[in-house]
Order: C-alpha cells, then sequence, then structure tokens
C-alpha cells in the first residue's frame, strides 16, 4: 500500500465542503441530550465546559490538520503505516476502520431509540434502521462527491433549528447561571470529557484527506466548521440552563427536544415531531461518512472493492444495532464510546503528531549524513 494516495481530480472535493463534512458530522443525534452529561458534572457551569470542549476541538484539529500537511496526499491509514511499520501500521489502521463504523452504529441506534421513545413508541427497531442504512448506502454508492454534496444540502436546510430556541429564551431564568465558577477545576474538565461524544466527528479529515482539492484552504475551511459547531453547542447549553433548574437538568435526557417542544403555532402543536423527522437530515450525513470512511479503509489496507466492503460493513452495523433493545444498553454504549472517542479523537492526534514529526526529523539526519558521505 502507498502511504500518499493519488485521487483523480475528478473525484475531488473543494476545501470549503470539508468544513461542511466536519461541521456535518459533529452536530448529530449528541445535540439533542448532551446537557444532563455535562450539567451533571459541572453544574450550572456546564456552558464553561462546553467553551473549553470546543477550544481544546480547535487545539486538535489544528494538529490533524498539521500532521495532515507533513505528507502530500496520505490519509490515516497511510501515516500509520508510514510511523509505525507494515504490520503494525496495517493492525492500527483496522482498529481505526472498526472506530468508524462503530461510530455510524452508535449514532443510527440512537437516533432510532429517539424516533421510538418520542414519535412511534411501537415502530420495530429493525425496519427504520434498515430504512436509513439502505438511504445511506444509496447516497455513498455515488461517492464522496455526492456525500459531500449532501452534507451541504443537509447543513444548509437544517441551520435554522437552532433558531427556533427562541421560544424558551423567552422565559429564561438568567440567575440559574450564578455564582459562574461554582465548579471546581475538576468539575470543568469532567464535563469537557462529557462533551466527547457529542462533538467529535472531526477525525474524518484523517481519511477524506487525499480528496481535498486546494488543501492549502482546509485549515480556515475546517476551523470555520467547528467554530460554527461550538457557537451551536455553547447557545443550547446556555438556553438549557437557563431554561431548566439544575435539579430538571440532570433528570431530563432529551433535553433538547424539551426545549423544542415550548414552540408553538396556531396550527401546530408538537413541533419537537417535526424536529425529530427533519433530523434525519442531520443524521444521515453522519452515518453515511462514517462508513464510507470505514469502507476506504478496508480498502487501502487490503485492497478491497469500496462498493462490496460498505455490503459487507453495513449488515455488520444493522445486525449490532438490533442487539440493543433497552435504554440502559444504549446508554451504557453510548458512555463506552464516549471513552473510545475521547481517546482516538482527542488525545491520539497529539501522539500522531509527535511521531510523525519525530520520524521525519530522523529522515532527515539520514539523508544528511548519507549527502555528507556523498560529498567526501
Amino acid at each position: 500500500m502507498n502511504i500518499n494516495d493519488n485521487v483523480k481530480p475528478t473525484n475531488t472535493i473543494s476545501a470549503y465542503l470539508a468544513g461542511f463534512l466536519v461541521h456535518g458530522t459533529q452536530i448529530g443525534v449528541g445535540v439533542l441530550g448532551f446537557q444532563r452529561i455535562v450539567a451533571q458534572e459541572a453544574g450550572h457551569d456546564a456552558w464553561i465546559s462546553v467553551v473549553l470542549a470546543g477550544l481544546l476541538t480547535h487545539l486538535t484539529v489544528l494538529v490533524i490538520t498539521k500532521t495532515l500537511a507533513c505528507y502530500p496526499s496520505a490519509d490515516i491509514y497511510g501515516i500509520q503505516l508510514d510511523v509505525f511499520g507494515k504490520w503494525l501500521g496495517a493492525f492500527l489502521g483496522v482498529i481505526y476502520s472498526i472506530y468508524f463504523f462503530l461510530s455510524a452504529m452508535v449514532i443510527l441506534r440512537t437516533y432510532v431509540e429517539v424516533v421510538q421513545t418520542w414519535v412511534f413508541p411501537n415502530l420495530p427497531t429493525w425496519v427504520l434502521s434498515a430504512i436509513i442504512l439502505l438511504l445511506a448506502v444509496y447516497t455513498i454508492m455515488g461517492g464522496i462527491r455526492v456525500v459531500a454534496g449532501y452534507t451541504f444540502f443537509s447543513v444548509s436546510v437544517t441551520i435554522w433549528l437552532v433558531c427556533d430556541l427562541y421560544y424558551p429564551l423567552q422565559f429564561a431564568q438568567w440567575e440559574y447561571l450564578f455564582p459562574i465558577l461554582e465548579a471546581n477545576a475538576g468539575q470543568l474538565f469532567k464535563g469537557m470529557i462529557g462533551m466527547s461524544l457529542s462533538s467529535i466527528g472531526f477525525e474524518i479529515l484523517y481519511a477524506i484527506y487525499p480528496y481535498i482539492q486546494n488543501k492549502e484552504r482546509l485549515p480556515r475551511s475546517v476551523q470555520t466548521g467547528v467554530l460554527v459547531t461550538n457557537l451551536i453547542y455553547t447557545f443550547v447549553m446556555i438556553v438549557s440552563l437557563v431554561f431548566f433548574s439544575q435539579g430538571q437538568l440532570v433528570r431530563t435526557i432529551w433535553a433538547t427536544l424539551n426545549l423544542k417542544k415550548m414552540v408553538y403555532f396556531p396550527i401546530l402543536e408538537r413541533f419537537e415531531l417535526i424536529a425529530i423527522s427533519i433530523w434525519l437530515l442531520v443524521v444521515l450525513p453522519n452515518i453515511m461518512v462514517f462508513i464510507w470512511s470505514s469502507a476506504r479503509g478496508f480498502k487501502r489496507l487490503f485492497g478491497w472493492n469500496l462498493r462490496k466492503t460498505m455490503i459487507l460493513i453495513v449488515p455488520v452495523i444493522y445486525f449490532i444495532s438490533l442487539l440493543l433493545v433497552s435504554r440502559n444498553e444504549i446508554n451504557k454504549l453510548n458512555d463506552i464510546f464516549a471513552k473510545i472517542g475521547m481517546y482516538t479523537a482527542y488525545l491520539y492526534p497529539f501522539l500522531l503528531f509527535v511521531l510523525v514529526k519525530w520520524k521525519q526529523r530522523k529522515r532527515r539526519m539520514k539523508e544528511g549524513t548519507a549527502d555528507a558521505t556523498v560529498h567526501e
């Protein structure tokens, strides 16, 4: 396997679409109920944990783009092969591919649970999971350009869903935010960890990098996408804190959907049901990008056909999602995956960056020694 992957120009996407892809994978089902997890740790200072988690995300994305910039056109699979060697690099590549398809599975099962809880209690999991996966596979078959185009469309037509938080904001109790900084550093840090499941998704940069046309514009585009994500999470967190009392918030599983219950129109009483239906447009890019990234990993590592690999991956995602039945099982899955995501998306990029720099320095020293020998 070549470390760098030279993609045909007809299959590439513009750098600004990478920003949409990153933003689209960060805003998924997590935004519907992240408040409870953060508030359990940081109390009414939870918004500070969200801001700090956002700053850490910006720093991690900077490290990822710096790592990728060390190669002309490599992805995570090629970089790991270069840094760790053939066998360990391939093993870590398989781990990363599994991580990607687990991400798709967690998002799928969590969204199905939301629909079953709020809209169709008697809807079987296998029906909705099958429909969503078929839609995802159909789109992915068009390639990364189609997935990126769909993500652009999804973000453009759903971004207004944040604006309806104006309704609960009318009942805001701003004193709920005070006193500020009552939580200590440890509690704020635990709150940041609680944000990990909601804010991961930017690591797909590792997979899509060879497909970016104007790579010099990638850092600015991606940082803009992450900034929009962080502003949305911070705004939703503040609205939740001033609307719910702290006791109410830590007992509310889907706080954002409860906020949307305050939206009222003369011809429409339960707006949250409309929002959940529209949210499928938000969830689909998440699932598509992660499945594509996973299938591409196996293609790069073993030379498998991408479409055939997807046909193998998707049934695995489907059947695992059927094994999770109760709310406790899904909650436990999210907790476990949040920890995996924290190590994979937040800690590993820093380690990889250091190793890539060390590898490059070692290579330069070796080349310098060889040049000196030739001159002698």
